[in-house]
């Protein structure tokens, strides 16, 4: 990396002093870590698929706060409350805490750590260098808390929306703690205009004993955008995290889910949906690590690549040697369009324990020539074929934890996608990529 992108960025970083009580000694080590490590590239293993050339290359402006008050996005009717950050900055105009507030803890970093800037060594700091620089360069961010026993049931929406920045960046940081048998959802947004900006989220979330967080990633970023979204959660006993990400938008998107299970009936599990449209790169990694005995984990990935679109799928189950009894499972499975659209997957079991029951599989193919034939030999329309069979391929991901409202617009951003490809010719049999066997452990 160019000496001038160290540069810049200390230069951010001091900019940033005070910003976030307590915090400017941990961004110092994140930086200095960063200045050891240096920004991923394809070279590196978990970075193969997705090239950050943009971002070794040359430093990201810090974004700027916006002009005006950008439209919110429709995502669900109802919510318990709408938190949002425009151009990184939290905009209390725009928010509505609903009742929230009389139900649980909410309030931005900053207020968080005002009182007991202690506390500030409970932010993770990470391990990659991407990580790093949003520890490094957090702004804003909000921290919820949920009291034992409390159940939020509508979602909370969360609204990440990026406009007239430029080439600039933004890396907020949310923080979630959930008491002994609470619940929340949490619908994290992005979307955005056609700069050329970078987001590069992180949340971390604690949950407690019997406590179950539902999370939904959902990038709808513009088309010359940079996204890379970050969660590392730790589950506690008998606790559940049930996650969905589905990525659209951005012309190189990255979703990572990081998950501990602490503690004996601990659960996760992790859906995605991405859909690569002509030069569109989507990354879905995932590492569950089973720490204890009796835990399960569950995960299934749907990818869709148009003609040069790219998907990949880097998931890990971790079996440490004291979890015996662990159930988890990995399904994969990718269509693309023709020859020049790719789908990579690279699913992984690392089991130091005897007693277990895992399994993965990948599959990558192209629309059943049988099946479109059969629907349009009884009056479907090619088109609506074409939809129909992309709808059940990927309603394996979206049924399970999507809330209802938000799972029928996904369906319908899916719908006008295909809609979109109406001209697509109808493969052939023997253009079919071959299919990776299931492994069980």
């Amino acid at each position: 990396m160019p000496d001038s992108v160290f540069t810049a960025y200390e230069k951010q970083i001091a900019d940033l002093h005070g910003i976030v009580p307590g915090a400017d000694t941990l961004r110092q080590q994140a930086f200095k870590t960063i200045r050891a490590i240096g920004l991923p590239s394809v070279r590196s293993e978990d970075w193969r698929y997705m090239d950050l050339s943009p971002v070794r290359e040359a430093a990201f402006d810090p974004a700027k706060p916006a002009a005006h008050a950008p439209a919110i996005p429709p995502l669900v009717d109802e919510a318990a409350a709408r938190l949002v950050f425009v151009n990184g900055r939290y905009s209390e105009d725009l928010s509505d805490l609903g009742d929230l507030w009389q139900a649980a803890s909410i309030r931005p970093l900053v207020n968080h750590f005002m009182s007991n800037e202690a506390r500030v060594g409970e932010l993770m700091r990470g391990n990659d260098a991407v990580t790093l620089l949003n520890t490094a360069l957090m702004r804003d961010g909000m921290v919820l808390s949920i009291p034992a026993g409390v159940e939020i049931e509508e979602p909370v929406l969360i609204h990440h929306i990026m406009t007239q920045s430029g080439r600039t960046a933004v890396h907020p940081r949310h923080v979630i703690e959930l008491g002994e048998g609470s619940t929340l959802n949490v619908i994290e947004h992005f979307s955005g205009d056609d700069d050329a900006y970078w987001t590069n989220s992180v949340l971390q979330a604690r949950v407690s004993e019997g406590a179950v967080l539902t999370h939904t990633h959902f990038v709808e970023d513009g088309p010359n955008a940079l996204h890379t979204g970050q969660i590392h959660v730790s589950v506690d006993a008998e606790g559940a995290y049930r996650s969905m990400a589905v990525s659209l938008g951005g012309k190189a998107a990255r979703f990572e889910a990081h998950v501990r299970l602490l503690g004996e009936e601990a659960d996760a599990t992790i859906d995605g949906i991405t859909l690569a449209a002509t030069g569109q790169v989507h990354d879905m990694i995932t590492r569950v690590t089973h720490a204890v005995p009796n835990a399960t984990s569950d995960q299934v990935v749907r990818a869709i690549a148009d003609s040069r679109g790219k998907t990949a799928f880097q998931g890990k189950v971790r079996v440490d040697r004291d979890a015996q009894g662990t159930d988890a499972n990995q399904s994969f499975k990718a269509l693309v369009f023709d020859r020049t659209g790719e789908a990579n997957a690279k699913p992984e079991l690392e089991i130091f324990a005897d007693d277990v029951k895992c399994g993965h599989g990948a599959t990558v193919g192209q629309l059943d020539e049988k099946a479109l034939f059969y629907l349009t030999s009884r009056g479907v329309a090619p088109v609506t074929a074409r939809q129909m069979l992309v709808e059940a391929f990927t309603a394996d991901a979206l049924v399970r934890t999507a809330p209802a409202g938000l799972a029928a617009l996904i369906r319908d951003r899916i719908e006008a996608w295909m809609a979109a490809r109406h001209d697509r010719p109808i493969p052939k049999a023997d253009d079919t990529p071959e299919d990776a066997p299931e492994e069980t452990h």
